[in-house]
């Protein structure tokens, strides 16, 4: 999994300055607009099972225990030590292949209900036919979501398999980008290879767990499939809210300015994007410990965080103040010069990465962590609105300058009502201490 994530900080840096120069800041305008619709359309087919249906598998795996005798049977995965008080029936082979069945038809229902929304916005959209035709071409990274079985291999706890397919499907796409894009009227060339990548990666992590852990259809109900669209609505809706907060610029900056503007900003935008790419790990990492150091004690759990934060914040603050002081010729050089010419766009983006990044401590690692979902999400979607609002209002009175701005604002909003809410638990739990 670190490999994979070196692999996709590294490879925008070969791909991305030879396509922002190939196409023109015009024509990555169009495509980044196109993806952005449809990387809206790809949270809605994944849904929540990148978190429910992985639990569900680890408990199935842990239910079913050691292989039984009629391990023949497909759909049986673990060979581990029997657990028996798992919610699911001890044995039953049968349990992973309706779990797997009645995902893929949730997201088969899903992305049939995307490609009708998607029809009638090219329809309404049809003046936009450049746009449109992007949108169309890009469709199968939705159908690749549909094949994408990462939930399976997450509960498996055989995560290598994430990492090889999607490793091996954009190492040929990048061939392809590079062996046959060459001119701007590439445009939906490009968009073909760049579909083809999730495809592949999708339709090869399909045929491993049909081969590996002989996953098979079988027959299930429409509670079933329910059933799953009920239980991965939650992490759903925060996934969407997330995605609403980190690409509503583009959505708003399509609207009110040129495509060349949203070219610019797409591409500044991608800096900030691969820095983040070193933070994730990071969080990955101090998520398990922190939340077992919160549980346990809110106070000592938050200061233990915080004296984290004093190592690991300075040293993102550094990189981000490096940037900023080489932003003009590193923009020339990482997508050509006519992107140079508003680079002063990365500097609240720079500044919206660090409060970012602070508010990952105060939200992720102490709420979240010391188990205050209810208290985070409140503060996350009061957050999700102010974007909304900001982001609506300042891209319209300044365009590309506006579209940068508002996350850091919206990020600096968030970061006080986080900490408002930790201050609150704080006052609880002395007022609960002295009654005792």
């Amino acid at each position: 999994m670190y490999f994979l994530q070196f692999f996709d900080a590294v490879v925008p840096l070969f791909t991305l300055p030879y396509i922002t120069r190939i196409l023109g800041k015009e024509g990555y305008g169009v495509f980044s607009v196109a993806l952005n619709m449809i990387l809206y359309l790809q949270v809605v087919v994944e849904y929540g099972f990148g978190m429910s249906a992985t639990r569900k598998t680890t408990l199935i795996c842990a239910g079913s225990g050691t292989k039984p005798a009629d391990a023949k049977e497909p759909g049986h995965c673990c060979d581990k030590e029997r657990k028996p008080k798992s919610v699911f029936e001890p044995g039953d082979g049968k349990l992973l292949n309706r779990l797997f069945t009645s995902v893929w038809i949730s997201k088969g229902l899903l992305f049939a209900g995307c490609s009708m929304f998607l029809g009638i916005y090219c329809w309404i959209c049809r003046a936009e036919a450049e746009r449109c035709v992007c949108m169309a071409v890009l469709m199968p990274c939705l159908l690749g979501s549909c094949f994408q079985v990462n939930w399976l291999f997450q509960g498996l706890q055989d995560m290598k398999f994430i990492s090889l397919t999607n490793i091996a499907a954009r190492t040929i796409s990048v061939i392809c980008i590079f062996s046959f894009v060459h001119r701007k009227s590439d445009l939906v060339l490009y968009c073909v290879l760049y579909a083809g990548s999730p495809l592949l990666s999708g339709i090869l992590g399909f045929l491993v767990s049909a081969v590996k852990y002989r996953i098979r259809f079988v027959k299930v109900s429409l509670h079933d499939v329910v059933q799953e669209l009920r239980d991965g609505f939650y992490v759903f809706s925060t996934q969407l809210s997330a995605k609403v907060f980190a690409a509503v610029g583009i959505t708003f900056l399509g609207m009110f300015a040129p495509y060349s503007e949203v070219g610019m900003f797409s591409a500044i935008q991608k800096i900030t994007n691969i820095m983040i790419l070193a933070w994730t790990p990071i969080t990955q990492v101090l998520y398990p410990v922190s939340s077992g150091r919160v549980s346990e004690d809110f106070v000592s759990g938050k200061e233990f965080v915080f004296r984290i934060r004093r190592y690991i914040l300075p040293v993102f603050a550094a990189l981000a103040l490096m940037v900023a002081l080489i932003a003009r010729p590193l923009i020339g050089v990482m997508f050509g010069a006519e992107y140079a010419e508003h680079y002063y766009w990365i500097y609240p983006l720079l500044l919206w990465l660090i409060i970012a990044i602070n508010n990952n401590f105060t939200g992720i690692q102490i709420l979240l962590g010391g188990g205050y979902d209810r208290e985070y999400s409140k503060c996350f979607q009061i957050g999700v609105v102010c974007t909304l609002l900001l982001t609506f209002i300042l891209t319209f009175l300044f365009h590309g300058a506006g579209a940068s701005a508002a996350p850091a604002l919206s990020e600096l909003i968030l970061g006080i009502l986080l900490a408002g809410q930790i201050r609150k638990i704080e006052r609880e739990q002395c007022v609960e201490g002295k009654v005792i």
